[in-house]
């Protein structure tokens, strides 16, 4: 091998570890964070690793501090002796934008700016059935709650999601943030430190899963059709029952009892305050307005099994279209992405955090009096 060629060789090597070392440095401030850790017998089946930091700039952008339980809060304050536990999807946890605006940090500063009143436990994926099914592992891990406040945002789930969330996980101290922690093996330690210093890694996998060849949403064609659907929707007069209907009439009745037996569980097992917030995707329509695109064919279960069980159901979306007919702003989307869509913004984690708050008032004064 010549000398030329060996130079060559060794200029692409050293370029290459130069585009990595940037792209590394750049994804510290895009993409970063140690990843998660699965368990079992807790409220959820994974937490992030405790004691870190995690970065989001994909969609919206995040810094948030994980605690020693593995959830997203700051510990810059401590937490009352008896707080609010908020329980939720990844809308609740808030990665997508700064921890001191998500709706647990903007709650807490309504209540009290000078201490940690809300302690988050938001976790990706969590559905309202699986918010049932760790119910009760929640509330042993955190005893001293003096309310529980749930964010929702899809009322309609499958006979599986059922059964699951009855069957409810059993807490077990050994899932604790801190007890995973420490009982973290050597591989998966090295996993996070790997990850932790050289986030590009993290990165690389993410653009390696997401690689998608189809043309199916080329152009935001299917963003521009789903507007006219959804305005012919709107527009669209309602059809007489057909007489074959009346059997469904049975399955939904089942869904009914189903969707009240969960809730009745959880008031079995918390007898504090329980408030449920649930908020519904939206929709700009050709003309110009907002459509809430509320799950109608559920809406009165939910909601009658709230009230049935003492539960506080709060709907957010009159203040989603009070919200965008004062300024035409949406509560989901960001700049670096499509709106209305995807997760909560800064708008509309205020706007949970408000609703949230009027009625946890309301509680408090009707017990005072």
């Amino acid at each position: 091998m010549s000398k030329k060629t060996v130079i060559t060789i060794l200029s692409w090597c050293a370029a290459l570890a130069i585009a990595l070392i940037l792209a590394n440095v750049v994804s510290f401030f895009y993409r970063s964070g140690a990843g998660s850790i699965q368990r079992e017998n807790a409220y959820s089946t994974s937490i992030r690793t405790p004691n870190s930091r995690i970065v989001r700039g994909a969609e919206g952008y995040g810094i948030n501090a994980v605690d020693e339980n593995g959830y997203l809060n700051d510990n810059a304050q401590p937490l009352k002796q008896n707080y609010i536990l908020l329980m939720g999807s990844s809308h609740a946890e808030g990665l997508q934008i700064m921890q001191k605006d998500t709706m647990a940090s903007v709650l807490n500063h309504m209540l009290d700016p000078d201490e940690r009143t809300v302690y988050n436990i938001g976790t990706a994926g969590q559905t309202f059935p699986l918010i049932v099914e760790g119910f009760q592992a929640a509330v042993e891990e955190f005893p001293n709650a003096e309310a529980i406040m749930m964010e929702v945002s899809k009322l309609d789930f499958s006979e599986a999601d059922f059964t699951c969330a009855m069957d409810q996980a059993v807490y077990d101290l050994a899932s604790s943030g801190q007890a995973l922690e420490r009982s973290l093996g050597f591989s998966r330690r090295l996993r996070n430190g790997i990850l932790g210093v050289l986030p590009v890694v993290s990165q690389l996998r993410q653009q390696i899963d997401s690689v998608d060849l189809s043309l199916r949403d080329a152009f935001g064609i299917a963003a521009f059709l789903e507007q006219y659907r959804a305005k012919a929707a709107a527009e669209q007069p309602a059809a007489p029952v057909p007489a074959e209907t009346v059997t469904a009439q049975t399955g939904a009745d089942t869904y009914a009892v189903q969707i009240n037996q969960m809730m009745a569980l959880m008031r079995a097992e918390f007898d504090h305050p329980i408030i449920l917030l649930y908020h519904s995707g939206v929709s700009l329509l050709p003309d110009g307005t907002l459509r809430i695109n509320r799950d109608m064919e559920h809406y009165d279960d939910f909601k009658n099994a709230c009230e049935t069980n003492d539960i506080v159901f709060l709907d957010a979306g009159d203040a989603f279209l009070r919200a965008y007919e004062a300024d035409h702003s949406v509560p989901y989307g960001f700049n670096n992405t499509t709106k209305p869509s995807g997760h909560l913004n800064t708008l509309g984690h205020r706007i949970a955090a408000e609703e949230f708050y009027k009625a946890w008032m309301q509680i408090r004064e009707e017990e005072e009096n």
